[in-house]
């Protein structure tokens, strides 16, 4: 019975940590991020890494540098998604 008292403050403390979590995240999803990394773009446009480099390396994705790191921003894979329908669709 003492360990079952004890384990309430655990317990407590665990639940706390994990409602901040669920804040931080409910957060997040309020407001979109304006730069995603590279291994973000790729996998919010269903493509591998790699791919991502190589069409923002031909300039076909535009991308910015932040410091060392490149990030893309989702209007630009709008825009590349956009291009790729209207090549597709001679109509458009």
């Amino acid at each position: 019975m003492e360990q079952l008292m004890h384990s309430a403050p655990e317990i407590a403390e665990v639940s706390g940590v994990n409602s901040m979590m669920v804040d931080a995240t409910s957060q997040a999803e309020r407001s979109p991020r304006l730069l995603l990394t590279v291994e973000e773009a790729a996998e919010r446009i269903g493509i591998c890494r790699s791919n991502m480099f190589k069409l923002i390396r031909r300039g076909e994705i535009q991308s910015v540098k932040v410091g060392r790191l490149r990030r893309v921003t989702p209007d630009a894979l709008e825009d590349f998604v956009r291009r790729l329908s209207a090549e597709e669709d001679p109509a458009a």
